[in-house]
Formats: structure tokens, sequence, C-alpha cells
């Protein structure tokens, strides 16, 4: 196994600003598209509370996310680079909003008009696992305290 799984997470998260989040809808799990940032160890969501994923969580806390690694023609899609949370969601508290902003725009800048818009609002996701495949044989739980480090 390739012992150089930390720094391809690291690649993989400076290079892809994108995740899928999934939530439980009212009758199935349902999957959207989300721009990510992550501050300290949690993974850092600005949502639209118009957006369904966003009436999802204020009935169901528990999530999934996953950060993919964008397919090229050369890379089979088997083989792609991802790692994946499940984890608790909540609103970024009042006190920490700032710091949590600061963090989300340094990683996406365009968002910075949505900041006005009233029915915006930061999330965090505290992850409970995280799950790392760097290609074909090349999966393994991180451990809380290895992402913790990570970050």
């Amino acid at each position: 196994m390739n012992n150089d799984w930390e720094a391809d997470i690291q690649t993989l998260l400076n290079n892809t600003r994108i995740a899928f989040l999934s939530t439980q809808g009212d009758k199935s799990p349902e999957t959207s598209m989300c721009p990510y940032a992550v501050f300290q160890d949690d993974v850092v969501l600005h949502l639209s509370a118009l957006a369904k994923h966003s009436k999802n969580i204020q009935q169901h806390t528990q999530v999934g996310l996953m950060i993919c690694s964008p397919e090229t023609p050369d890379k089979s899609p088997l083989a792609l680079p991802r790692l994946s949370f499940t984890g608790h969601i909540e609103t970024v508290p009042e006190a920490e909003q700032a710091d949590y902003q600061k963090a989300y725009l340094q990683s996406i800048p365009d968002a910075e008009p949505l900041f006005s818009f009233p029915d915006f609002t930061l999330y965090r996701i505290q992850p409970l696992s995280v799950s790392w495949v760097g290609g074909f044989g090349k999966a393994r739980k991180i451990p809380l305290e290895t992402w913790k480090s990570l970050c």
C-alpha cells in the first residue's frame, strides 16, 4: 500500500472544491452537490434554506459526504481517489461564524456575494467516521485523531 496516502488526501482537499452531500429525505436518501471547505477538523458547507438538503438536515442531522477527484480521460473512474465522511451536521455557532466564513471563502472565494443572502447558512459537519480510497487496493479507515492531524 502506498505510504503517501496522507499526502494524497491533502492533494485531493487542495484540488477539489465540490463534494456530494447525502441527507435523509422524507422517503429516501437524497444526494446533492455542494462546495465545501475544511476548517480545523470540520467540513464546512454554506447552504441555502431553499435547497432540499437544508430541509432534510432540519429533520435528520446525520449525513454522509464524499469528496472525489475529477474524472480524467486517462484514468479509470473506478480508480479515482475519494474521501468519505459520515457525521453530524449543525449550524456554525454565531460566535464562530467569522472564522468559519473566512476559511470557507479562502476555499470558495466566488461565494462571497452569497453571504449577503438571508437564506444562506454556514454549517459544519463533525465527522464520526472518515474513509479513504486512493485507487485500486488503497482503501483505509482514517482514525479521527489522524483526520484531525491532517487538517
